[in-house]
């Protein structure tokens, strides 16, 4: 089987993809993952077959604008999913599609496996006539289906594809989920998932450093970490594309980086040793000596020895907590990660921090820590979790959609 895998938006989200990759190669399968240079960082060292065929997405945003800026709205909400659905299948991905077509067709896919909020990939795919699957996603479970589907009609009319009539149009083929149907993160009904257990970290070569194993272990580890989604403007490009003398002060107030120095500020007053990963933000070190500050660990591998995770609300960092059987404490920053807060909340899986200060955050880590219902709920998850299909189960269920494909192109 042949996969042209795609992703567009972050490394984090190449990362999520990276055993799914792996995973398929080693299982004799010919895969080619396709994005933008920055993205495929992701895949550095690691036994994958990439090409930087698609643009970066703030590079087509100003192409698309011919120097106009981008502005926010003065009541400019972050939970909004309208500038979601424009970033991920607006008229700049039409550039991505005609960039991609010939790089596609000269691989020849049987399936086109793409990243949850990746859209130009799909359009691809119904060129080419064959099957295209989502990857696991948080964004992707949370945008508006109607929504989605009138910016997916609007390029396909541009393109001249056929219109689809489906909310399930994205979707048609199947989709793939790392957590338990019960489990589910997705905002609205959406078609049936595959769930499969996403592996606990995603290199063999992941190590914790020694210091870790001399902090105090009579007491909580907590770990600290913040949204990595903002990757996508951290090119030259995105200077010119917004007009940060507008930005409205909302936006600069739940920034990532005010995000991380709110729960450090926090997890200062609760009694733990707290691991913060500033992912090279420029957070000032605190006073308080059990709060470190670390640039970057692999963050799934040192939630198997944390008691909790304080997180902006990924789907990517609540699957891999539960994976570990640790309780979340979500303090949204923006997308769908509101909604994911509420999830956690609902199925006791952590809490919500409910406001955006650091004694909201250090009342939500001690609840977490002292709560044996929210223990006991987090080690039920887990339990259904690691019951899942494995891994290695994704390419019989993707050979089954390229089989059954085949077989009504035959039909007509």
């Amino acid at each position: 089987m042949r996969v042209l895998c795609t992703v567009a938006f972050s490394a984090a989200h190449a990362r999520a993809l990276l055993p799914l990759v792996t995973t398929l190669t080693e299982q004799g399968h010919e895969v080619l993952v396709a994005g933008p240079a920055s993205v495929l960082t992701g895949f550095t060292n690691q036994p994958a077959r990439t090409t930087a065929a698609l643009p970066e997405v703030c590079d087509q945003l100003v192409d698309l604008l011919q120097g106009e800026m981008l502005s926010l709205p003065p009541d400019y909400d972050p939970f909004a999913d309208e500038m979601i659905v424009e970033f991920a299948a607006g008229p700049h991905i039409n550039g991505a599609v005609q960039v991609l077509l010939p790089v596609a067709a000269d691989f020849r896919p049987d399936l086109v496996l793409r990243d949850g909020i990746e859209f130009a990939g799909m359009l691809v795919a119904e060129r080419l006539g064959v099957p295209h699957v989502a990857a696991p996603t948080g964004v992707g479970q949370y945008m508006d289906r109607l929504t989605l589907l009138n910016a997916l009609n609007e390029r396909r009319a541009e393109l001249r594809l056929p219109r689809h009539e489906s909310l399930d149009s994205a979707h048609r083929y199947g989709r793939l989920d790392a957590v338990p149907p019960g489990y589910s993160f997705a905002r609205q009904p959406m078609p049936p998932a595959f769930a499969y257990q996403q592996p606990s970290h995603h290199s063999t070569a992941d190590r914790l450093p020694q210091w870790l194993a001399d902090l105090d272990p009579g007491k909580p580890l907590v770990v600290a970490s913040t949204s990595t989604s903002g990757g996508v403007f951290a090119t030259e490009s995105a200077l010119r594309l917004f007009d940060f003398d507008a930005i409205p002060d909302l936006a600069l107030r739940h920034s990532p980086l005010a995000h991380l120095e709110t729960l450090v500020a926090g997890l200062c007053a609760v009694d733990c040793e707290a691991v913060v990963l500033t992912g090279g933000l420029p957070v000032e070190a605190p006073a308080a000596r059990h709060v470190h500050l670390v640039e970057q660990l692999p963050q799934a591998l040192l939630l198997q020895t944390a008691d909790l995770l304080v997180s902006h609300g990924g789907y990517n960092s609540i699957r891999e907590a539960v994976r570990a059987s640790t309780p979340v404490a979500v303090l949204p920053v923006l997308h769908d990660q509101m909604h994911n807060a509420h999830r956690v909340s609902e199925l006791k899986l952590g809490v919500r921090v409910q406001d955006f200060e650091a004694h909201a955050v250090a009342e939500a880590c001690r609840r977490a820590l002292s709560s044996p219902e929210i223990h006991h709920a987090v080690k039920r998850a887990q339990r259904h979790m690691l019951g899942l299909p494995p891994i290695r189960a994704v390419a019989g269920y993707l050979e089954r959609i390229v089989h059954r494909n085949r077989k009504l192109s035959v039909a007509r």
